[in-house]
């Protein structure tokens, strides 16, 4: 995906047993987190997702994180893992698998994690990372995705539309 290109529809189905849809993401912003349970990066930076995402959902923002590794070779991401990892990460979020790996891909995802935060009008704004210390959250120098949502929110451009993820891959089948 380039910046401006519109969100790519889905319908997955979550660890809370119910599908959710774009249609379904109403907030003024929406953050779509490509994610797993077995990624070190993923796990560095769970507490920090689900900290923006709490703080965020008061600001408007809709938080998805979509899991969509090969559980063939990977089945500590197969969806009774995940549900257990939401519960015991609380989790306010949905966390959905995407089996096709078809979402996935239409994001042109390639790490775990890696955020795609979308506007109003679902178009692509901001594109990477979460910020530029995954191993330690108090060394963080540049929040990038902290400061894409907090533009956003006041009708600005983000001071940076686009980052390096770091992650593990996203495992295909």
């Amino acid at each position: 995906m380039k910046i401006g290109d519109s969100c790519p529809d889905f319908d997955l189905p979550g660890t809370d047993g119910k599908n959710h849809a774009l249609s379904g993401m109403t907030a003024e912003l929406l953050l779509v987190i490509v994610s797993c349970n077995h990624c070190p990066y993923v796990v560095a930076n769970e507490e920090r997702i689900a900290n923006l995402a709490r703080e965020y959902a008061e600001k408007n923002v809709d938080t998805i994180a979509i899991n969509a590794n090969d559980t063939a070779r990977y089945p500590e991401d197969a969806m009774p893992e995940m549900t257990v990892r939401a519960k015991e990460r609380g989790f306010s979020f949905p966390y959905v698998r995407d089996d096709s790996q078809n979402v996935v891909r239409a994001l042109g995802a390639r790490f775990t994690p890696e955020v795609f935060l979308f506007d109003r009008a679902r178009k692509l704004r901001y594109h990477g990372r979460i910020d530029d210390n995954h191993r330690d959250a108090t060394s963080v120098k540049s929040h990038d995705l902290k400061n894409a949502l907090d533009a956003l929110l006041v009708g600005k451009n983000p001071p940076v539309e686009e980052t390096s993820a770091v992650g593990c891959s996203v495992k295909w089948k």
